[in-house]
């Protein structure tokens, strides 16, 4: 129960980290398959609207992988540090 409640908050940033790094690792296929989607919803579109919108659903995928990932680190380094400082 002491080991949980030392080290209990590095779950949460270590989480966070990894949702990130794989949001942006499969950014592309996810936001392929995004717009494949939404193309077979409405039914069709112009070639060039439909890598338009692939593009910005790429792009929004590796903005939010990005912003995980830069948060889950911040958070991660906040409890490393947190750490080093409850053991002197």
């Amino acid at each position: 129960m002491k080991f949980i409640t030392k080290y209990g908050f590095f779950i949460l940033p270590i989480i966070i980290t990894l949702v990130g790094f794989f949001i942006l690792k499969f950014s592309v296929d996810l936001g392929v398959g995004a717009a494949s989607d939404y193309l077979d919803s409405i039914g069709g579109m112009d070639t060039a609207e439909f890598h338009s919108l692939q593009s910005k659903y790429i792009l929004s995928n590796m903005l939010t992988g990005g912003i995980l990932l830069s948060f889950g680190l911040i958070f991660l380094f906040f409890s490393f540090y947190r750490l080093s400082n409850n053991n002197k």
